[in-house]
């Protein structure tokens, strides 16, 4: 006979990067987008390029979006980001720092 615990669904293995990362490649603004931001923006505690590949894409390309839709480099600030990240990313985007 079975017991409870195993008539249960088998859990689903979650990848909180792979969450972050879906959200910031995600076109859509909203709370979810902004919270990914604030994680993001909080992983400055690890150096860039120890970041996850996927993860640095990802907020490339939020980033890029943001600078064509008109936005500054203080207006990503106010967005989640922080200095460290939009500054490394601006780097490798080869736009500039200022």
């Amino acid at each position: 006979m079975k017991t409870q615990e195993q008539e249960q669904a088998p859990a689903v293995a979650v990848d909180p990067i792979e969450d972050l990362c879906q959200a910031l490649f995600s076109a859509e603004e909203g709370a979810k987008k902004k919270a990914a931001r604030q994680t993001a923006g909080a992983m400055t505690q690890r150096p860039w390029p120890q970041l996850p590949s996927r993860l640095r894409s990802a907020i490339r390309s939020d980033i890029v979006r943001l600078l064509d839709s008109g936005k500054a480099r203080g207006q990503l600030l106010e967005t989640g980001y922080s200095a460290a990240v939009v500054n490394q990313a601006l780097r490798d985007l080869g736009r500039s720092v200022a």
